[in-house]
């Protein structure tokens, strides 16, 4: 869809919104559907390549890491990158799925914690653990050196096929292995940048080191 029409279709269902052009960014009130809001600023850069980025500029959300802030930008920490690459060629597509299924729901788990101090959501802990859980839940295997191995592969270009052995060590094809889950795992791995897997590997290195 041209980024022009996914921005129209925001503003007509988000008319809290506000689009700058010079910016290329969107901002003010963004409402939830139990009748709260929230102030933001949505910078739309990296998009569709990575999520928008997301400021919560009413101040509800203290810039911290156990609120699911970057502290560095003060930005919304939705997830990682590597899943949002997944999820920008799955399950969301537009701009208008991105702040009705990520960020109003981001921020309904904040409006959650207010109140009772926990949130709702379970999401990735944060640094190296965080960006290891997001590579365990997309490949659905929890053996950090097999996925440490897996990623190495893509990067020297190698490929699995359907015939080849499971990369989680089962001894059965990738095609019939946990009934052909885990052939469609690989299928949403391999749509995560070859640059994102690089920068990726050192948490991995990370965790291997601390555990």
């Amino acid at each position: 869809m041209d980024i022009s029409k996914e921005i129209e279709d925001v503003l007509t269902k988000h008319n809290g919104l506000v689009y700058h052009l010079k910016s290329n960014s969107l901002s003010g009130e963004l409402f939830l559907p139990d009748s709260d809001s929230y102030e933001v600023v949505i910078k739309l850069d990296m998009y569709p390549e990575v999520f928008p980025t997301v400021l919560e500029v009413g101040g509800r959300i203290p810039n911290k890491l156990d609120r699911h802030m970057y502290t560095d930008s003060g930005s919304c920490c939705f997830t990682t990158v590597a899943k949002s690459q997944v999820l920008l060629k799955t399950k969301i597509k537009s701009l208008l799925n991105f702040i009705d299924e990520i960020v109003i729901r981001y921020f309904q788990n904040n409006s959650y914690y207010e109140i009772n101090k926990k949130y709702f959501y379970d999401e990735y802990d944060h640094g190296s653990m965080g960006i290891v859980q997001s590579y365990q839940d997309i490949l659905g295997v929890n053996d950090v050196k097999n996925i440490g191995r897996l990623m190495l592969q893509r990067l020297q270009n190698k490929k699995l096929s359907i015939r080849d052995l499971c990369y989680c060590n089962s001894g059965q094809s990738l095609k019939k292995c946990n009934s052909g889950l885990h052939c469609n795992n690989y299928r949403l791995f391999r749509m995560i940048d070859k640059d994102v897997l690089y920068n990726d590997l050192k948490h991995f290195k990370n965790i291997l080191q601390t555990h």
